[in-house]
């Protein structure tokens, strides 16, 4: 109740973040940068979906990279900034400051989706998926409880990578598309904006979870802005 330091603008925040959650008529987007998966946050942006805590996620590309690492087998380790990049580089480790991911994690991730992303592309006959639908098709193919994009296909919780082209997704979709030709999917981040600005108009208030900042952040600012409303409760860490 001091208020004081860090310590009372954590305690603030929480009470923002607790007010949102009692208001029944407030959507709450989360908006996430920032290597906050590696770090490990992943299970409990699951367990926000799960406990319907938030009602949309918009995030960067990467971090829903890193979580389909974790779902289709891999795993990030807690190393040390200290280690020197050679040495990591000798064994095929890749880092995220102290964070160090099998090389081996990766190139399995990507032959997954790829194959994911192949038979997407068959269902539907190619065509064009905003990222939200995208991340539904993926979803829908993976079986970890623990994995945020499986926890938002069961929960029917959108989610947005508006800068999804500054990712391994990107280069997922190149292979995809070599591999396909006319028949590959177009994933387009312009399809989003209906979709985010409609969640918006049919919301009676919105509120803002942003960790970081950057793409995601401004996405949601923006949606709101272009409605007429505004929002209503913002956190900001």
């Amino acid at each position: 109740n001091s208020g004081s330091f860090g310590a009372g603008r954590l305690a603030s925040a929480c009470d923002v973040f607790e007010r949102m959650v009692r208001d029944e008529k407030c959507t709450i987007f989360l908006a996430l940068a920032g290597a906050v998966v590696p770090a490990g946050l992943r299970t409990t942006i699951a367990d926000l979906i799960r406990k319907r805590l938030i009602d949309a996620l918009v995030s960067t590309g990467a971090n829903m990279v890193h979580d389909l690492i974790e779902a289709l087998g891999g795993h990030h380790y807690k190393g040390h900034w200290f280690v020197d990049d050679y040495l990591l580089y000798q064994y095929h480790i890749y880092r995220i400051y102290d964070v160090f991911v099998p090389e081996e994690d990766f190139v399995k991730a990507d032959a997954s989706l790829i194959e994911m992303f192949d038979e997407i592309a068959a269902k539907k006959g190619g065509g064009t998926l905003s990222t939200n639908e995208l991340m539904r098709e993926v979803g829908m193919r993976l079986k970890d409880p623990k994995s945020i994009v499986r926890s938002a296909y069961e929960c029917n919780v959108p989610i947005f990578l508006p800068a999804m082209r500054d990712s391994e997704f990107a280069y997922i979709h190149r292979v995809h598309t070599v591999r396909n030709k006319e028949k590959a999917l177009t994933v387009s981040a312009f399809q989003e904006v209906p979709e985010m600005l409609r969640i918006m108009e049919q919301s009676e208030r919105i509120g803002m979870v942003v960790l970081g900042g950057g793409v995601p952040r401004n996405s949601v600012q923006h949606a709101a802005l272009m409605t007429g409303k505004g929002l209503d409760y913002v956190v900001i860490i």
